[in-house]
């Protein structure tokens, strides 16, 4: 099973979801009410300018997409299956189930004070052109158009020393090579354990941590494919952003309120992925009506 599938699902960049049960804003009579409303608002403004809600939206369709190249690298999987984990994908990473959650980890992540200081730098030109940026380089024509010009985009890059110092910063300030491997380690991992929790009982199969174990003997060249590719991702999704701008997107990143936003919050994502990595499979499972191992 193992050696089954290359890896699915490495270029995703999405942020992922976090831990069920974490405190959400009440509904409350008079004035307090009214100020819990408005401090809700701040925090769902902040999922849409940031793009995490967007991200997060887009979680089903990450492991369909996964699910249909493991298909063309050759594995066998029977409609009965493919429904039954395009379902518990559905179920275990569907938006509408996650928004509170996501909501409550910014909470944990960042302070009133940090949510207010991003909430007015993406109300800022340099902060309203980061936005535009990141949405124009989720789409799959930016994608598919990256790709194709990676060669080109490196040799220009490379011309540049300064630039590609900026950049590199950029991305160890936010921590993006790490969360990318992680986030592409565990979707081939909740892949992965769906498709052996859909095997008829009785089948010879791996546990999850036997699983999970392989797949994290393999971070180190994932890591190395993340880096390179983040680079080439960032230098043509920010090919419109001078050194100043990038110097101060940089100084953002190193503040305190960017190590909440990049790293805090995003290193929680990673944990509840790792845990939910394991509940699509038994999901997945119940649905077929097999027990994972």
């Amino acid at each position: 099973m193992f050696k089954r599938f290359r890896f699915l699902g490495a270029g995703l960049l999405a942020l992922s979801l976090l831990a069920p049960g974490a405190h959400v804003f009440a509904q409350q009579d008079g004035m307090q009410g009214v100020q819990a409303d408005a401090a809700a608002t701040d925090w769902r403004r902040l999922l849409q300018v940031t793009s995490i809600e967007r991200m997060v939206r887009e979680l089903p369709t990450y492991f369909r997409q996964g699910l249909d190249q493991a298909r063309a690298q050759g594995a066998a999987v029977p409609p009965e299956v493919e429904a039954a984990l395009k379902a518990a994908a559905d179920e275990v990473f569907g938006f509408e189930g996650l928004q509170q959650a996501v909501t409550a980890h910014l909470q944990a992540s960042l302070s009133a004070e940090q949510l207010a200081d991003w909430l007015g730098f993406y109300a800022t030109p340099l902060g309203r052109k980061l936005t535009a940026a990141d949405e124009h380089a989720a789409s799959p024509a930016f994608q598919r158009e990256m790709m194709e010009r990676a060669p080109q985009i490196m040799e220009t890059l490379s011309q540049d020393a300064s630039r590609m110092a900026l950049l590199q910063s950029w991305l160890q300030a936010t921590d993006a090579v790490e969360q990318a491997t992680n986030m592409a380690l565990q979707s081939q991992l909740a892949l992965e354990w769906g498709l052996i929790s859909t095997l008829p009982q009785g089948t010879a199969r791996p546990s999850f941590d036997e699983v999970q174990s392989h797949m994290n003997a393999q971070r180190f060249a994932m890591r190395a494919q993340m880096a390179q590719m983040l680079l080439v991702h960032s230098a043509a999704a920010y090919q419109e952003f001078d050194t100043e701008e990038l110097g101060q997107l940089l100084k953002r990143a190193n503040s305190p309120a960017g190590r909440a936003l990049y790293i805090e919050f995003g290193t929680r994502f990673y944990q509840t992925l790792a845990a939910l990595s394991e509940v699509v499979g038994e999901a997945a499972g119940r649905r077929l009506g097999q027990r994972p191992v």
